[in-house]
């Protein structure tokens, strides 16, 4: 017995135990029946090819007629029940239709005689169309499948796509070369027997449950598209066929500069946008209710402006987000500036216009706002009367790449309006279209509106930042005049005394030095220096020049030194940081009231506190306010800036400020210095007093 009798009988036998297995399950799954059948047609084409063979008894190339009909039809049954659960009823209907037609005239063509001219060319030309048919059903089956049902119907896919992939590949080597490899042909009943497991997994698995979701329109456009190519590649198969039949060398030559030629041909067509976008139209016309798949247009369109990662800029995006629902190549868009002229903001695939801005008080504004219309040029170009006498500008009725505007509103506000270009494939607005616009723009002008809010928060706050940077130059020039006033006010008394006028000059440099740096720190546009230098001293020696330059007050300030302690800080800056408590705490106290500066540390810390027996806060202001930027006690003779700053300072070395007050007794701040880093936490405070 040959090799080929022997690989279609294993077919038979594996198909014949499918079949058994689907007759067990038929009950219970409304899809074993269609199984059963196919698996039935298959058995009885395996055995016709096996007999065959066997007949012949050699390993010829054979085909089964009208059996190779039966069994493709019985796969096509299954794969349209399948789909049914998935596809809508209308195009459910239309599969079965134009599948059934199909199947009858092949089923005619397969009834005609052999003798016939050209009648083994049109049978191969046959069985060929079937396998390119049944690719494109479990394509469509795949497709249609939700995501997360797909595993339900993986094994099934997988063979019968090698099913129709096998017999695509022996039947194109035939009908294109009119040649044939024994070898592959002779594997086809083995082939066929090893797909069977995998048609009883898909069996054993529960196949979709029927929903009412309808045909996708990606599908229905991958679908349309692929079968166009099918069909033009067997129109081209055919065609070279012919042109080989002149013989000799030309007819080769011919054959070979034609096959490259069709095929240059569909790859510029399948890479067309405009060949796309006239099918898609084609599609949405006649297949379909609307035009447009919401869900996946409004999915898109936010994705568009929400995701930054993208080459395009803001702007560009929004005009391709609104451009692609219409097929649209490009666009300008226009936003309301401060001055409350419409300007141009960007464009996208139209050059670098430079149009003048649009007052409010122009014609087109003026419509826009009062009808909130789609104006569409060509109808405009045409009828400038359907629009109540309107007068567009020169620029935009002038260039014919000018399609249409779209208003953009915000409420009852315009906040712009986009100029789209021409679209890929010829289309005229319909209603449809231009509520899906008018959406679009709205939601277009609130995202507009907001990218317009966070540029004049950003604006806003780096004004801030400069009218803090003025606060804090404010009150260290405070602080340097209060010194000049002191040296003022005793000059007279002092004159002559050269401890007065040696300490007069070092105040002086003092401030000179102060106020060199700020002057560095307004160049560098930052209040808060992060780099401020940093210098070894002895803690005690500092607090006892803050003591000595705050005598001129009452109640002069009491040192108590209980450690003596060295830090690596910044010198300058701490010391404005501890002289401001104590200027404070003489302004919060009487004259015959108390204030103590005390020194102290441990191994890791050094504490320095401030205490006065003064009016205190009470709870509210040191939890609402005290340490926020421009809170005061003092009423018109403080600015609330000296505390925020304090804590800013003593934050940047690694320390902190810890507060305690009591509203008519008095308050205590106590500062934590970090003696080297990393310290640990400093100590609860309650051990301290």
């Amino acid at each position: 017995m040959p090799v080929t009798a022997i690989g279609y009988l294993g077919a038979a036998l594996a198909y014949l135990l499918l079949a058994l297995l689907a007759a067990t399950l038929w009950r219970h799954r409304s899809t074993s029946l269609w199984m059963l059948a196919a698996s039935l047609l298959t058995v009885a084409w395996a055995l016709y090819l096996a007999l065959l063979a066997w007949q012949l008894d050699s390993d010829v190339v054979i085909t089964g007629g009208l059996f190779e009909v039966g069994r493709n039809a019985g796969w096509f049954a299954l794969l349209l029940a399948t789909l049914s659960v998935s596809a809508g009823s209308s195009a459910l209907r239309l599969w079965v239709g134009a599948t059934s037609a199909f199947l009858l005239a092949l089923t005619l063509l397969f009834l005609l005689p052999t003798s016939l001219p050209g009648t083994p060319l049109w049978r191969s030309l046959a069985i060929l169309l079937m396998a390119i048919v049944g690719l494109i059903l479990v394509e469509q089956l795949y497709r249609n499948t939700p995501p997360q049902r797909r595993w339900q119907i993986k094994f099934l896919c997988l063979a019968l796509g090698g099913i129709f992939a096998f017999d695509l590949f022996l039947y194109a080597d035939l009908v294109l070369f009119q040649s044939m490899e024994s070898t592959t042909w002779r594997a086809r009943g083995i082939v066929n027997a090893m797909v069977a497991p995998l048609l009883g997994i898909a069996l054993s698995r529960r196949f979709p449950a029927r929903s009412e979701a309808q045909i996708s329109r990606h599908l229905l456009f991958h679908t349309t598209a692929l079968m166009g190519a099918g069909l033009y590649l067997l129109a081209i198969g055919t065609a070279a066929y012919f042109l080989r039949q002149l013989g000799g060398e030309i007819g080769t030559l011919l054959q070979v500069s034609f096959l490259f030629g069709a095929a240059l041909l569909l790859t510029l067509v399948l890479f067309s946008g405009s060949v796309r976008a006239r099918l898609r139209l084609f599609l949405s016309k006649h297949f379909f209710r609307y035009k447009h798949d919401y869900r996946e247009e409004w999915l898109r369109f936010t994705g568009m402006l929400s995701t930054e990662e993208q080459p395009l800029l803001f702007h560009e995006r929004c005009i391709s987000a609104i451009s692609d629902i219409v097929e649209s190549t490009g666009g300008l868009l226009w936003v309301r500036d401060d001055n409350g002229d419409y300007a141009l903001m960007g464009a996208f695939n139209l050059g670098s216009p430079t149009y003048p801005p649009e007052s409010p008080r122009s014609a087109l504004i003026s419509f826009l706002n009062r009808t909130h219309w789609i104006i569409e040029l060509e109808e405009y170009r045409k009828d400038p009367t359907f629009y109540k006498s309107l007068s567009l500008p020169d620029w935009l009725v002038a260039d014919p790449r000018h399609w249409a505007v779209v208003p953009l509103l915000k409420g009852e506000a315009l906040e712009g309006f986009v100029v789209l270009a021409q679209p890929r494939a010829p289309n005229r607005i319909d209603w449809e279209e231009r509520d899906l616009l008018k959406t679009a723009g709205r939601q277009l002008a609130i995202h507009v509106a907001l990218v317009r809010v966070q540029e004049a928060l950003l604006e806003a706050r780096q004004f801030e930042a400069f009218h803090r940077l003025a606060a804090f130059l404010v009150h260290d020039l405070k602080n340097v005049s209060a010194q000049l006033s002191l040296i003022c006010s005793n000059a007279e008394r002092h004159r002559d005394n050269p401890e007065f006028i040696s300490d007069a000059l070092r105040t002086m440099a003092h401030a000179r030095d102060r106020l060199d740096r700020t002057q560095a720190q307004l160049r560098n546009v930052q209040s808060n220096a992060e780099s401020a230098p940093r210098q070894r001293i002895a803690l005690a020696k500092l607090l006892e020049e803050v003591v000595a330059e705050s005598q001129d007050k009452r109640p002069t300030p009491a040192l108590e030194i209980r450690r003596s302690v060295e830090l690596h800080v910044d010198a300058e800056g701490l010391k404005n940081v501890v002289q401001h408590l104590v200027r404070n705490a003489q302004e919060a106290t009487p004259d015959e009231g108390q204030v103590d500066l005390v020194l102290d540390a441990d191994e890791h810390w050094a504490q320095v506190r401030v205490q006065d027996s003064g009016a205190g806060m009470d709870e509210d202001f040191m939890r609402r306010r005290l340490f926020r930027p421009f809170q005061t006690t003092k009423g018109n003779a403080g600015m609330g800036i000296g505390l925020y700053e304090a804590r800013e300072r003593i934050h940047r070395m690694g320390g902190r400020i810890e507060v305690e007050s009591e509203l008519g007794k008095g308050s205590l701040f106590r500062l934590w210095l970090p003696r080297q880093p990393p310290p640990p936490s400093p100590p609860d405070p309650s051990h301290s007093r």
